[in-house]
C-alpha cells in the first residue's frame, strides 16, 4: 500500500509539475511585440550614441593635441624651459586648431537613428563645444576666456550625460580622453 502511494504521489507531482510549465510558454510567448521592438530600438540608439560620441573624441583629440603640446611647453621650467620662438610656434599651432574646430564642429553630422529630442540635445551640445572652442582659443591670450573654455566643455559634456542618463549608460567623462 505504501508502495502504491508513493507511485502515486509522484505521478500527480509529475502530472502537476508538468502543466504548470505549459501554462508559463505561452505567456512568454505572449509577449507584446511592442515592448520587444521598444527594447531593441533603446540597444540601437545606445550603440549609436556610443559610435557617434567615439568618433567625435577622436576628432577632437586631433584638435585638443595642439592645446595639449602648447600646455606642456608652458609647464616647463628652469633648463628645460622652452625657448621663446617653440612657445610661439606652439601657441600658433594650437590657435590654428581651435580656428579648424571651430570652423568643423558645426558641420558634424547628428546620427538620424538618435530620437529627435536626443538629436536636439546633441545639436546643443556641440553649440556649447564650439563655443567652448571660441573661448579655449581667445583663452591663449586671456586666462579668464580659458576659463569660460573650461565652463563650456563641462556644459557640453553634461548635456551628453543626460542623454547616457536617458538610455540608463554611464555617464561620460570626455575631458578625460583629451588630456
Amino acid at each position: 500500500m505504501k508502495k502504491f502511494l508513493a507511485v502515486t504521489a509522484a505521478a500527480v507531482l509529475a502530472l502537476s509539475v508538468g502543466c504548470s510549465k505549459e501554462e508559463e510558454k505561452p505567456k512568454e510567448e505572449a509577449k507584446p511585440a511592442a515592448a520587444t521592438e521598444k527594447k531593441e530600438n533603446a540597444n540601437t540608439e545606445k550603440i549609436t550614441l556610443l559610435n557617434f560620441e567615439g568618433e567625435l573624441m577622436q576628432q577632437l583629440r586631433e584638435y585638443h593635441a595642439a592645446f595639449n603640446a602648447y600646455a606642456a611647453g608652458l609647464e616647463k621650467e628652469g633648463e628645460e624651459a622652452l625657448p621663446k620662438d617653440e612657445l610661439d610656434k606652439l601657441k600658433a599651432d594650437a590657435k590654428a586648431a581651435g580656428e579648424k574646430a571651430v570652423a568643423e564642429i558645426p558641420s558634424v553630422e547628428v546620427p538620424a537613428e538618435l530620437s529627435e529630442e536626443n538629436q536636439a540635445t546633441v545639436k546643443g551640445a556641440l553649440e556649447e563645444l564650439k563655443k567652448s572652442y571660441e573661448a579655449k582659443v581667445a583663452g591663449l591670450d586671456d586666462e579668464a576666456k580659458a576659463t569660460e573654455a573650461d565652463e563650456l566643455f563641462t556644459a557640453f559634456e553634461e548635456k551628453l550625460n543626460t542623454i547616457h542618463e536617458d538610455l540608463k549608460l554611464i555617464p561620460g567623462k570626455f575631458i578625460n580622453e583629451l588630456q
